[in-house]
């Protein structure tokens, strides 16, 4: 009688192991799981149909300017980009200062718009190029992010690992394959201890062409996506935004040969001047704010989650000169030009609405796309890259319809007559 006790007693012990062990492994699985999740749910997020205008923001070049932040809030600008200049905050080896900065972040976070970080740039204390190529200037590099990203914690930054890096105007060290995915590496490392409710973007690549991707193969083949949450980019072109459609193709194929289909992909920086003369185009300004909202509206169409207008304002008033008019507001910002009014027009009109599909009209240089809301109500901007005409739409019902700057323009039954003029400027459908 007492084998088979002891026996019992020895069973029990071995289930009682037995269980302990698949509860610790099923809890060391757990938060395998949660780590393993927290950047796929970023990337969903960022990846998940946004309304508007959530994805839609600007660069601009000033410090704590309230006039500027409510006008932008006005235009229903829900980001903000900017530089965080490392040689204007370390001036002195090891004392940071953030003159204008503070007040900055404050006031966009008061604004509801999302600060979006440049950490950026060369400094000669460390190093005497325009790049970061040293132990030392990469170790000094690091503490800035570390006082930078530590001051504004906690406040859903994008956090953007330098611009431009692949061209010499702003990375004069070449090749700068290895170096950029170091820091982009180490940089990453710190801006995810110190914030968790950050997000970090890299390369800011200038361009998206064949010359632009060979050079993001290189710092890809380097590990850069494994650290960063979005793939950030700047599409600037001398043609119609429209045309950006197979360069994004280009883009993804990239990513899909790395196994990287779902890195979210943003438009970082990207505009036109208007009336100077840039490449081959000169722009009038009705022409400026055609593109802006066909720009904002293609990336929607792109599944693109957050898009970046370059620039809030003239920085000058050199009419031939490109960088003094690539603003949607003057030099004096108190001065409006006609893309703010096209920028705003659409925010107002789109509030709330999540892009869901393209129209086929029959042509590909014709645009209908159709947004709705959470009241399944439905909005259709339209416009085309040709010259103006008509076009005949299969959907049914009534409302109004608004031109790009918000005039109105009618009244529309599709029941009775399907047919639209369709023009180079955006009009907006809007049903009953």
């Amino acid at each position: 009688m007492k084998a088979v006790k002891h026996k019992k007693i020895l069973y029990l012990f071995l289930f009682i192991v037995l269980v302990s062990s698949i509860i610790v492994y099923m809890n060391l699985n757990a938060d395998h799981t949660v780590k393993k999740n927290k950047k796929t749910s970023l990337n969903q997020q960022l990846n998940t149909p946004r309304s508007m205008p959530l994805g839609v923001g600007v660069s601009f070049h000033f410090t704590g300017n309230p006039s500027d932040i409510m006008m932008m809030k006005k235009a229903g600008i829900k980001i903000a980009r900017t530089d965080l200049l490392w040689s204007k905050i370390e001036k002195n080896k090891g004392q940071y200062q953030y003159d204008g900065y503070d007040e900055l972040t404050n006031g966009l976070i008061k604004s509801d718009i999302k600060p979006y970080y440049i950490l950026n740039y060369s400094n000669r204390l460390y190093e005497k190029n325009f790049s970061i190529v040293t132990p030392k200037g990469q170790k000094a590099f690091i503490n800035y992010v570390e006082d930078v990203t530590s001051r504004y914690k906690d406040k859903g930054v994008i956090w953007e690992i330098w611009n431009e890096p692949n061209i010499l105007k702003y990375w004069d060290t070449r090749p700068n394959y290895k170096d950029y995915a170091l820091l982009v590496e180490e940089s990453s490392k710190v801006i995810k201890k110190n914030d968790p409710s950050g997000t970090v973007v890299a390369p800011a690549l200038a361009g998206l062409n064949e010359e632009s991707l060979s050079w993001l193969e290189e710092v890809i083949k380097r590990g850069l996506l494994k650290d960063i949450d979005a793939i950030s980019v700047h599409p600037y072109r001398a043609s119609s935004p429209e045309t950006v459609i197979h360069d994004y193709s280009q883009l993804r194929k990239l990513l899909k040969k790395y196994n990287y289909s779902q890195l979210p992909v943003i438009a970082g920086e990207w505009g036109y001047p208007s009336n100077a003369q840039w490449y081959n185009i000169k722009l009038s300004r009705k022409q400026q704010a055609q593109y802006l909202v066909r720009t904002y509206l293609v990336n929607e169409l792109q599944g693109i989650p957050i898009s970046i207008w370059y620039d809030w304002k003239n920085d000058g008033e050199n009419l031939l000169e490109p960088e003094h008019n690539y603003g949607i507001r003057e030099y004096d910002v108190s001065n409006s030009k006609e893309a703010y009014t096209a920028l705003r027009t659409m925010t107002k009109t789109l509030s709330g609405y999540v892009f869901t599909k393209r129209v086929n009209v029959g042509s590909s240089n014709d645009y209908v796309l159709e947004f709705s809301n959470k009241k399944n109500k439905k909005i259709i901007v339209y416009w085309t890259t040709n010259t103006n005409h008509y076009i005949k739409v299969s959907q049914k019902g009534k409302g109004k319809i608004i031109f790009m700057y918000g005039d109105y323009i009618g009244n529309f039954n599709l029941h009775k007559n399907p047919i639209l003029e369709v023009t180079e400027s955006p009009r907006y459908l809007i049903f009953e």
